[in-house]
């Protein structure tokens, strides 16, 4: 009898509860309807003001140039570490500055403006990308130093160059400045990340022979006094028996006996092989020393001339100048080796295609003005219900 009185009582409570979810769901409906003129104007109003305002905002631009920057094409040699570097040079603000007084000299405002403005969002004006891309090291399951350093030696193909900006008709100007720094100024980065290399390995040069300086001229004294040593070895005895007699000499573990004469012969070789690489090193040194000063010379003139729009071009005069100030034939073939690679940058820095076509970037207004209505309705939904539960609250209190 209890046990039926208790199933009645749950389901009746069980109806109740139903009926109460019921009475929410209905109140919601009304409150919904109750103010749905307020959420249709406040979700369609903004889509309505925020979709015409794109449409009619001024579109952008885009322009694509490739460099094909193969090994065998040119002397780019941009593996994963001098691609890094370049990008670095070219998103620095000292690049920066230099574009943005460019764009003000040739009346291109907008794109100085803009880059004057938000230095930071640079990369959506100019974006570079490696064809193919290079491996992320990180993302690689490879831990043998050789197969490393050949994946950090490999070489981009293609460098791709996409400039964003309006309007249209200015688009191509915009871009024979970007252009100008990518073909004339970059390569002077990478000259100047050469050079501190090239100054380091000929320091380092400079130390070693200055190392093995003192070692060569002890080695030589010491060969120079066995010789003396052995040619005054029985030296009372007639020329004709001089060949008969032998010397005892440790090799290793064995003891060998060598006609004097041929010690002699061994001594003086060894004396003529010392001399000669100490003479061989004095003219390295002299050599690494020459291109060392050298190398700091063009190094200094780029470091004084970079932050005022200096060339490539400039950089090859400059090398011209350099080589009739030189009598050593060696630092000239240097010279007109160095203006070689430089004329052979120059001559590779030159896109693909001259006038590649312009494209329109979609502004996407459809979509946008979607998210805005999506984000609209559902803040009037929550803005609907809180006004009801606010105009409700003095009711209940009261």
């Amino acid at each position: 009898m209890a046990s039926s009185e208790n199933d009645d009582l749950r389901e009746v409570r069980k109806e109740a509860d139903t009926y109460e979810d019921e009475i929410s769901l209905i109140d919601y409906f009304l409150v919904l309807w109750k103010r749905k003129w307020f959420i249709f104007l406040a979700s369609v109003l903004p889509a309505l003001v925020v979709g015409p305002a794109i449409f009619l905002w001024p579109r952008d631009y885009k322009v694509t140039y490739i460099y094909d920057v193969r090994e065998d094409v040119g002397s780019w040699n941009l593996n994963k570490k001098n691609y890094d570097v370049m990008l670095s040079r070219f998103y620095s603000e000292e690049n920066l500055s230099k574009l943005i007084d460019k764009f003000q000299k040739n009346k291109l405002a907008k794109y100085a403006e803009q880059l004057n403005k938000d230095s930071d969002q640079s990369e959506n004006i100019v974006k570079f990308e490696a064809i193919p891309p290079f491996l992320n090291l990180s993302k690689l399951n490879v831990t043998d130093p050789n197969q490393l350093d050949k994946i950090r030696d490999m070489q981009t193909l293609l460098l791709k160059v996409t400039i964003t900006g309006r309007p249209a008709e200015d688009i191509y100007n915009a871009s024979s400045v970007i252009r100008d720094n990518i073909e004339n100024v970059m390569p002077l980065y990478m000259v100047q990340e050469q050079l501190a290399t090239l100054i380091r390995e000929y320091n380092n040069n400079l130390a070693d022979i200055e190392h093995d300086k003192f070692s060569l001229e002890l080695a030589l004294k010491n060969n120079n006094g066995i010789l003396a040593g052995l040619k005054n070895v029985n030296i009372g005895a007639a020329d004709s028996n001089r060949t008969n007699v032998t010397l005892q000499f440790d090799i290793g573990s064995q003891m060998e006996y060598l006609p004097l004469n041929y010690q002699m012969q061994a001594a003086e070789s060894k004396r003529v092989k010392l001399e000669e690489s100490i003479k061989s090193n004095e003219e390295k040194y002299k050599y690494y020393k020459d291109l060392l000063e050298l190398n700091n010379r063009i190094a200094t003139e780029l470091s004084s001339k970079m932050s005022s729009g200096y060339s490539a071009e400039q950089l090859k005069l400059f090398l011209a100048g350099l080589v009739a100030g030189y009598e050593k034939p060696q630092l000239k073939d240097y010279l007109s080796s160095y203006i070689k690679k430089i004329e052979n940058r120059m001559s590779a820095s030159k896109p693909i295609t001259e006038r590649p076509k312009i494209y329109p970037i979609a502004k996407g207004t459809v979509k946008k003005s979607g998210i805005v209505f999506v984000v609209s309705l559902m803040t009037a939904v929550f803005a609907a219900f809180l006004l009801e539960g606010l105009k409700k609250r003095p009711a209940q209190v009261s």
